[in-house]
């Protein structure tokens, strides 16, 4: 991403030349994000069970 400063003068192509790239970059597939979100979704989506299970150990 590239930041501009509030001072900053763009010209008109630069200006057109930075949409075109952050449009790009919006609809580019990205699948390191794309797994991340599947696996944080079947991670919700898992029961949980919140009870523990103790064992106790008997010594003869």
């Amino acid at each position: 991403m590239i930041y501009v400063g509030k001072e900053t003068r763009l010209t008109d192509e630069l200006e057109r030349q930075l949409l075109a790239q952050a449009i790009e970059e919006q609809f580019r597939f990205k699948p390191v994000v794309a797994l991340k979100n599947l696996f944080a979704k079947l991670f919700q989506a898992a029961p949980r069970s919140k009870s523990t299970v103790h064992h106790t150990v008997k010594h003869a």
